[in-house]
């Protein structure tokens, strides 16, 4: 969302809970939304009558099949592979899979962006190095902020000495 909001797109971010809904917002979307409990495809409709031009998918079901809806015919759907289950293609709109690919020039080029953009990453929560399972713990538990769904999870940052 970040880096979409950095190359000038128009974004509307969609989350689960208050909070997320706010960390959404914190993050630059012009129009931030709980899928959980709001139509993402009334939502989209709304922010762009005449369709979506992209849909970032980082996890798959009945919510990306709802945003989907609102893709405009030309528009694009990219998602990383193993997004489970894939969406469902669809005629006029354009259905990329990825996966990330490692190497020096990539890592520069990345590194540029996330500066040029001043990227914000927002950490949950910090665990020494010996309290991973307690990070682990804390994932289980559900409604992490980050986190795509309930069966994803995100990874914990670990410090030795907690800074």
């Amino acid at each position: 969302m970040q880096f979409a909001k950095w190359r000038g797109a128009r974004v509307l971010g969609t989350a689960s809970g208050d909070d997320g809904v706010e960390l959404v917002r914190k993050l630059g979307a012009d129009v931030a939304i709980d899928g959980k409990r709001e139509d993402l495809t009334a939502a989209a409709r709304t922010f762009a009558p005449d369709g979506v031009d992209a849909i970032l998918a980082t996890a798959g079901g009945d919510s990306l099949e709802r945003c989907i809806d609102a893709a405009k015919r030309g528009g694009r759907v990219a998602y990383p592979n193993g997004v489970e289950p894939a969406p469902k293609k669809r005629p006029g709109i354009k259905f990329v899979a990825y996966d990330g690919t490692p190497g020096v020039s990539e890592f520069e080029h990345l590194n540029k962006a996330v500066e040029e953009a001043k990227l914000q990453v927002p950490i949950a929560a910090a665990f020494k190095l010996e309290q991973a399972a307690k990070a682990h713990e804390r994932l289980a538990e559900g409604h992490v902020l980050g986190k795509n769904r309930a069966s994803d999870s995100i990874t914990p940052i670990f410090s030795r000495d907690n800074h």
